[in-house]
């Protein structure tokens, strides 16, 4: 295995709080993965979801094990199996399908580690250094790790791939991205960066074992356009064309209290949809989010339907909704629109 993968189980110690248990890949933050034992700060409830982070696309697995060291007879555990949307090499739903049908294997990875309850409750309960690089599993006697380990290297099998992993590289033909396009200082960095950290803050809602699936963030781009050379840039693709060909879908972005953000924003997307008739490429969904700026007045829907023609464009057949969004404090609202625009790609 390889650190394109990684799984690891977690517990919530009741002294010092959410701990790893044992992960067959160090947890750094230098390699991207995410900080999973933040999950159990905030959830108790038993069930399997997907969470979606920046580099690493995560499936879960919350559960209990009875244990008569712990307060209320059960200890918090979760299984976590992440790997590198990287490895993905065609669309956004691909990752969703592929971890989503992991759960019926990390339930029975759970019933069997269960079985262990005994001999794992108390590893949990022996004192540990909070600051101890090494994991708990470690403190356990041979057998109990050689029983443990078999569980868990049997089931790193099953949920890995049947291709190899070592040498990822994607065919730029492939690639899948989401477009988000916008006047200057309209707030799409902003934007960008406020959809990791929402999602990421989503952990603390209750109905988070109920499978959540926000957006994989890897596949979110912002499409640069220079104004004076009237020239677009992204990071994969070398011309507009190729751009507008593997796109899933647009995020059109502006200030909804600057008239001039709306027109310009309409204007740079007009370039992006006359190359689209050009090559004949197939129709995709368009987000149009009016950034509401607060304390300022901004313009009504009416203005913004007739500007970017939305009627007109829905009788061609094409996905398109407006949201009007303050998206520093909206945080729902943002995700709203963002679950939104996956639904119409999936």
């Amino acid at each position: 295995m390889t650190q394109n993968q990684i799984l690891c189980i977690t517990y919530f110690d009741q002294v010092i709080g959410p701990n790893t248990l044992y992960s067959s890949e160090p947890l750094v933050k230098s390699l991207d993965t995410p900080d999973i034992n933040r999950i159990l700060e905030f959830n108790d409830e038993e069930g399997t979801f997907i969470f979606a982070y920046r580099k690493f696309q995560t499936v879960n697995h919350i559960f209990h094990i009875d244990s008569d060291l712990a307060r209320g007879g059960k200890e918090l555990m979760m299984i976590t199996y992440m790997i590198k949307t990287a490895i993905f090499k065609d669309e956004i739903v691909d990752v969703f399908k592929y971890l989503d049908s992991k759960a019926p294997v990390l339930e029975e990875f759970a019933s069997e580690i269960s079985k262990l309850k005994n001999d794992l409750a108390i590893i949990l309960h022996t004192k540990k250094n909070a600051i101890s690089s090494e994991y708990p599993l470690e403190l356990a006697n041979e057998e109990l790790k050689s029983r443990f380990l078999d569980i868990f290297n049997k089931y790193f099998k099953k949920l890995a791939p049947k291709y190899r992993l070592e040498t990822p590289i994607r065919d730029k033909r492939l690639i899948k991205k989401i477009f988000i396009i916008g006047a200057p200082r309209a707030g799409k960095t902003t934007f960008l960066k406020n959809i990791e950290l929402i999602q990421f803050l989503n952990i603390k809602r209750n109905d988070l074992p109920s499978r959540i699936y926000e957006v994989v963030i890897e596949n979110l781009e912002i499409l640069q356009y220079d104004n004076q050379i009237r020239e677009f840039e992204c990071k994969d693709f070398e011309n507009l064309e190729n751009c507008v060909n593997f796109a899933q879908g647009f995020i059109l972005l502006f200030n909804v209290s600057d008239k001039n953000s709306i027109i310009q924003t309409k204007e740079i997307f007009k370039i992006v949809d006359n190359t689209r008739l050009e090559i004949e490429t197939e129709l995709v969904p368009i987000l149009i989010i009016g950034n509401k700026f607060h304390g300022r007045e901004y313009f009504e829907q009416e203005f913004i339907n007739k500007t970017f023609e939305i009627n007109e464009l829905r009788e061609l057949g094409i996905k398109i909704k407006y949201f009007p969004i303050n998206i520093l404090k909206e945080d729902e609202k943002v995700m709203t629109a963002i679950r939104w625009l996956i639904r119409k790609i999936v």
